[in-house]
């Protein structure tokens, strides 16, 4: 099976050795995905709405679309933030509903993110 990878265009893709998506077939893997500047000075729902919008565009560039996403997992700096980011992903995902995992962790890169969401989509139709 062919590997396709797929960069964003963000500067830590290079220096940390990674792709924003990696499509093997019909599985595509979204990885770790923060907002970036303005929104990254936003609060967490504007956050995570960037995030969502980044993922999106990668997994177009790997010919699937949010609807394909099967699972999410999302880690949050603090779950104070939750409410927003549950309100990003309601909107992002509505019926599509995949199954997903939210974690707190101690810190995300780049430091001022709040909330970084990572997707994996089967391409089904």
């Amino acid at each position: 099976m062919p590997r396709q990878n797929t960069s964003s265009g963000y500067a830590f893709e290079d220096a940390y050795g990674y792709s924003r998506a990696v499509r093997v077939g019909n599985q595509v893997f979204v990885s770790g995905t923060t907002a970036r500047p303005p929104e990254l000075g936003g609060d967490a729902y504007m956050q995570a709405k960037a995030a969502l919008a980044t993922i999106a565009n990668a997994l177009a560039k790997t010919g699937a679309g949010m609807q394909h996403v099967v699972r999410t997992v999302v880690y949050v700096i603090d779950m104070a933030d939750t409410q927003h980011i549950v309100r990003a992903h309601s909107k992002a995902f509505d019926q599509i509903r995949p199954a997903s995992t939210l974690v707190q962790v101690a810190g995300l890169t780049p430091a001022s993110a709040r909330v970084e969401i990572e997707a994996t989509a089967i391409i089904c139709d």
